[in-house]
This record gives structure tokens, C-alpha cells and sequence, in this order.
């Protein structure tokens, strides 16, 4: 039997750029591989800011946790860090350290502060958003989403949260883990800064320290 592939299609719209789109989340981890897809469907591109809000509605209520365990329970050596593409764009990049030759098993990239589609595998999900969120801050705080100091941040407001399936999977997504498959990772990117199995990503902390600056700000 072949399970649909099954996105939740959140059309959105945000105050300061003015733009508006649909984007699809999924989060597998039953049937196939554990896998978290995100997918520009129609519009703009989602800003980056609003990765957290997106997620927060597609989800369930303790993704944050949930994630954060899942990346804990990894049984390799890991890195992630942020790689400058000769065209500018920025990859969020997870490099998995294992007996074999070590590979860029996850990557999020973004360009112009949007996110591009991507499909990366869930353990690796915790450390590459804590990076994304450490350079692109969102508002958790709603009392503080209008303060004058916060008014360059873009507030997010979706529509509704439906589920939409699909056959089979979405090219956009399927290139992307191709794309992710042909990367290469040279020696001198392994040099330094590799993470032990079970060491924390730091997501929740950065999580409260961003929670505490805009207190400190307001």
C-alpha cells in the first residue's frame, strides 16, 4: 500500500515587507524516513523570521522538545555551520561525522532573508534552526510584537492549517535532498568545531536568551 505524503498548507501573509504566500510542512516519522519538508507552494518565499511561527502551526506543541531529543539521540559526531555560497546565498549546513566518510547529510539555505525549500533529516532539525534563528531572531513575545523597537520585525498572520496530499513526492522536495546528496565535504571543514553524540544544540537556550532581549529591549 502507498501512503499519500501528507503537507500541512498554511497560506500566510506578514505587516512589513507586504508579501504573502502558501507553504506545506511535513514532518514524517511513522511510515518513511524522519524527515522535516518545508515548501514555498505559491507567493513569496517565507521569510526567515518566520520559520518558528510556521512550524509552530504545523506541528505539534512540543516540536521544540521533540526535535531537541531526537537530535540527542543521534549516535554520530556532528557539525553545523553556515557556508557562503559563491552566489551569495547562505547554507545552514549539518555535517554528520560517522565510521564511513563523513557527509552533509541536512541544509537549509536562505537568500534575500527567504527561505528556499527544503528536506532535511529531523535529528539534524534542532542545531540548524538554532543557527537560523540566532541570525534571523523572531518575535515570540506578542505583548512586545509592537513595541517601536520591534517594528522592523515582520509579524506573521496565517489563514488556516489544512492538510493536502500528495500521490507522490513533490519534485521541489526530492531535488532538494538530491541536491543535498551531491555536496562534498572537504577535510579542512572537519577540522574544528565537531560536536559529540548527545551533546545539547542549544536551541532552547538560544530560544530563551532571544525571549530575554526583548524583554530587555521593551
Amino acid at each position: 500500500m502507498n501512503f499519500p505524503y501528507v503537507y500541512r498548507n498554511i497560506p500566510w501573509k506578514e505587516s512589513v515587507f507586504k508579501q504573502s504566500g502558501r507553504v506545506l510542512v511535513s514532518m514524517e516519522g511513522m511510515i518513511r524516513e524522519s524527515r522535516l519538508d518545508l515548501l514555498n507552494h505559491e507567493g513569496s518565499k517565507l521569510s526567515a523570521y518566520h520559520i518558528y511561527a510556521v512550524l509552530k502551526v504545523a506541528l505539534t506543541e512540543e516540536w521544540v522538545q521533540t526535535m531537541e531529543q531526537l537530535h540527542r539521540n543521534r549516535q554520530n559526531q556532528w557539525k553545523a555551520e553556515k557556508f557562503l555560497s559563491p552566489e551569495g546565498e547562505k547554507e545552514y549546513r549539518l555535517y554528520t561525522i560517522s565510521q564511513k566518510e563523513p557527509v552533509c547529510s541536512s541544509v537549509i539555505t536562505i537568500s534575500n532573508n527567504q527561505i528556499h525549500d527544503f528536506s532535511i533529516r529531523l535529528e539534524d532539525a534542532a542545531p540548524l534552526l538554532k543557527k537560523i534563528m540566532e541570525d534571523y531572531p523572531p518575535v515570540f513575545l506578542q505583548r512586545y510584537r509592537n513595541h517601536p523597537l520591534n517594528h522592523h520585525f515582520p509579524s506573521l498572520y496565517y489563514l488556516d492549517a489544512k492538510n493536502l496530499k500528495f500521490l507522490k513526492l513533490p519534485d521541489p522536495i526530492k531535488e532538494q535532498r538530491e541536491r543535498t546528496q551531491r555536496i562534498i565535504v572537504y577535510e579542512d571543514v572537519l577540522s574544528s568545531g565537531i560536536s559529540q553524540a548527545g551533546e545539547t544544540s542549544g536551541i532552547l537556550e538560544t530560544i530563551e536568551a532571544i525571549k530575554c532581549l526583548e524583554v530587555l529591549q521593551a
